[in-house]
């Protein structure tokens, strides 16, 4: 039982720390590193300028446009893009363009469109509060979407210099503290469920045990005592097999005491005297 709960330790430790890092701990050490920004209007500032951005709060009236998007289709995944705009629309030719001539703010996602893109669905779309961009650190995509962008571009004959790719959010400043709290509680939930787990698989192996010995599939000799600090809940939980265990050793400690006789002399002859021991001089 010790060993077991010990691998059961291990192994369990190290497949939630696993998770934990990669889905709330990893993202979140990688957007603070980067620099939040407030107020940005796409159509004024240049990606160029905000290549460090992790967290954007865009300025009012930017919007994604859906229906104006481009996308990409891998191994059976759509890598979709839909450009962040001043007034959520985009014109055609020069109308809206940006001052600094270049479309590079793209709201991003996976199987979120379909091919052509006319129809954008990633990240809180739904939300009418959404007017925040959270930095995509998925650099597994992020060459899919480049190539996302080249079809936006070759749809709507626009240009993009300086793509910047953003989880479209309502409060991208709060998703990332969320990921360091999701973390943090979830390890210390299962710090805290780790003790009453271990208590009931203890409970229900007692039990299967006692079952096996009620069919006589396993023996019903050696029945092993409860782990030190659990008497009282064997006691409550599993009394037969207390019971058994503790029958036992009065059985085990009731035998009577005699000298372990040497195996290696050999027998007396029949009549014959035993030989008293030789007197000390």
């Amino acid at each position: 039982w010790d060993l077991f709960f010990c691998l059961f330790g291990v192994i369990s430790g190290a497949l939630v720390g696993h998770y934990l890092w990669y889905t709330g701990l990893e993202p979140y050490y990688e957007i603070a590193a980067l620099q939040p920004y407030d107020d940005v209007n796409p159509a004024l500032v240049p990606g160029s300028q905000l290549q460090d951005a992790g967290a954007i709060n865009f300025a009012d009236n930017v919007d994604v446009d859906r229906s104006s998007g481009g996308c990409f289709v891998n191994a059976g995944h759509t890598y979709c893009v839909a450009p962040i705009v001043y007034t959520g629309q985009l014109h055609s030719g020069l109308g809206n363009a940006p001052m600094h001539g270049s479309w590079d703010y793209f709201a991003v996602g996976i199987d979120c469109c379909t091919c052509p893109n006319q129809d954008f669905r990633c990240g809180e779309w739904r939300n009418p509060l959404a007017r925040g961009g959270l930095r995509s650190i998925d650099f597994r995509s992020r060459p899919f979407y480049r190539l996302a962008v080249e079809d936006f571009i070759g749809a709507f004959q626009k240009e993009s210099q300086h793509p910047l790719f953003f989880d479209w959010v309502e409060e991208p400043n709060y998703k990332v503290r969320a990921l360091w709290h999701w973390a943090a509680h979830s390890a210390i939930l299962v710090a805290v469920a780790f003790f009453p787990v271990v208590f009931f698989v203890a409970v229900a192996g007692g039990q299967v045990l006692y079952w096996l010995v009620a069919a006589r599939i396993a023996s019903p000799h050696d029945t092993p005592g409860p782990p030190e600090g659990l008497e009282n809940a064997w006691a409550t939980w599993i009394p037969e097999v207390l019971a058994h265990y503790e029958e036992e050793r009065k059985q085990l400690l009731a035998l009577p005491i005699s000298p372990t006789p040497w195996y290696g002399a050999s027998p007396p002859p029949p009549g014959a005297i035993p030989a008293e021991a030789p007197q000390a001089p």
